[in-house]
């Protein structure tokens, strides 16, 4: 049952919890140890909560997942997970979430407790309500960052805040509109989808893209402000606005296309996007640094 179990806990979708390291990162703290350190517990303790909020969004879909053409597949669906082990799994991985989390901090722990109640209250019944569903997994990355912050102690700007925020309803009306356009509106693995229009989540993705955008550059601008490495430095810091910019244009017209359905394959696939991501990479750090 190993490898049906891991399949279960969707560890290809741990990317998502690298939002951890955000906060930590973007305030050049990730060199210090301690923080470090206390950032990978961190990401660990939300795969393990994330993945139980999987386990029980398959064992509510698994009818529905028969359907599927590729969620079929799935541990629960296609029988290689029972409900009674996917169950087990799901208790053991709250446990060990919920028991570690404090000795991180208890701010962070309550962030994790959130975060999983958002997650199940969306796997029984948010996700079947047109739009508020879009704005609930928003909240989950939001979340991530926030405990990113809280875990290590580091203050979060508004600035980016909103950048996440947006950001992550741009991301998550591409993966709408890309399974309205693949699957249909009809499709029983996603009813809600019959509530949209390709129109509507076009309109929507391109005004959170425009959001993430102008919240993006105020946050670099006010970022480059509060540095102390000199001129050389807060150039490249309000560099990184560019590749930024450029990475959220090539998302949205693949998305547009309908590419958006599997954000994570999207992204690693594109080499444009991945080139974007290592240029922002490098103006940044040499920019915190420099």
């Amino acid at each position: 049952m190993i490898a049906p179990a891991l399949r279960l806990l969707r560890p290809h979708q741990y990317t998502k919890n690298l939002l951890i390291f955000a906060a930590p990162g973007a305030a050049g703290r990730l060199d210090e140890p301690s923080v470090f350190a206390t950032t990978l517990l961190a990401f660990v303790l939300f795969c393990a909560v994330s993945s139980a909020g999987y386990v029980v969004n398959d064992l509510l879909d698994a009818d529905a997942d028969r359907l599927h053409p590729k969620k079929k597949h799935r541990p629960i669906a296609s029988g290689a997970v029972s409900p009674r082990q996917a169950t087990i799994l799901f208790i053991a991985l709250l446990a060990v979430g919920f028991v570690v989390a404090p000795f991180v901090s208890w701010p962070f722990a309550a962030l994790l407790v959130a975060y999983a109640a958002l997650s199940m209250s969306y796997s029984n019944y948010l996700k079947r309500v047109p739009w508020v569903e879009l704005i609930i997994v928003s909240a989950g990355f939001l979340l991530r960052a926030a405990a990113g912050g809280a875990a290590t102690d580091t203050s979060l700007s508004a600035w980016f805040l909103v950048v996440v925020s947006a950001g992550a309803l741009f991301v998550i009306t591409g993966k709408r509109l890309g399974e309205l356009l693949t699957l249909g509106p009809d499709t029983p693995s996603r009813p809600v989808l019959a509530s949209y229009t390709a129109a509507s989540l076009r309109g929507v993705a391109a005004g959170s893209a425009v959001l993430a955008v102008g919240a993006y550059a105020a946050w670099a601008v006010a970022e480059a402000g509060n540095h102390t490495g000199g001129d050389t430095g807060e150039l490249f810091l309000k560099l990184t606005t560019i590749p930024f910019v450029i990475a959220i244009g090539r998302y949205l017209t693949l998305s547009w296309r309908g590419d958006g359905e599997a954000p994570d394959v999207l992204v690693l696939r594109d080499i444009g996007m991945l080139a974007m991501g290592a240029i922002w990479v490098g103006f940044y750090a040499f920019g915190l640094y420099a």
